[in-house]
């Protein structure tokens, strides 16, 4: 009896420390939606630029440094972004052109881990006191594409960004490439002003 009593409280508070886990808060959750952020610089012309030039591959910024992102989807979402530009009037740069415009993008990786506590104090005098320690974590990423102006860069190749989308999202595996690139598409939409007339 005493022994079911125990695993008892055992499992009640393993139920309460599972309700209780600091998985993310609702503030961060935008990134299982994919949110799209853009912003631009007001007072750039895009009419005055043409060509531009993609930066291959995608880098992943994480704790531990930078590092080459490989694989269909970082490819998907260069495509992408070539597939927006083109239908924004710009033309890829051909070599040994220089473009107008550079395009980077970025990939951070952030992850959190929680660590927490309940009070168990066991079924005295069968049980000891004592605190279980458990862990949780998740993972959130954001893409960062840049678009630099390198028709008016520096004289140390120091270049203004002309525009930003940033796209974040709870790394779940649950994002398919066509959910990924169609993010990419409303960074676009949501930022009209990114085209060009100049033949």
């Amino acid at each position: 009896m005493k022994t079911k009593l125990g695993l008892l409280f055992l499992g009640m508070g393993l139920v309460f420390t599972i309700s209780c886990t600091k998985y993310p808060p609702s503030s961060e959750r935008l990134l299982e939606d994919l949110a799209v952020l853009t912003q631009y610089d007001t007072n750039a012309d895009f009419n005055l630029y043409k060509t531009y030039s993609i930066s291959s591959p995608v880098m992943k910024v994480t704790d531990e440094g930078t590092v080459p992102m490989n694989g269909p989807t970082a490819d998907a979402v260069l495509t992408q972004i070539d597939k927006n530009m083109k239908a924004r009037g710009f033309v890829p740069a051909v070599a040994p052109q220089k473009p107008d415009l550079g395009i980077q993008v970025m990939y951070f990786q952030n992850t959190t881990v929680y660590t927490y506590y309940y009070d168990w104090w066991g079924y005295y005098p069968y049980y000891p006191y004592y605190y279980p320690v458990y862990y949780s974590s998740y993972t959130t990423g954001m893409a960062n594409i840049e678009l630099m102006d390198l028709k008016n860069a520096s004289n140390d190749n120091r270049a203004a960004i002309r525009w930003n989308a940033f796209i974040r999202g709870l790394l779940t595996d649950t994002h398919t490439t066509a959910e990924i690139t169609g993010r990419v598409d409303q960074a676009f939409i949501q930022t009209p002003q990114l085209q060009t007339t100049k033949p």
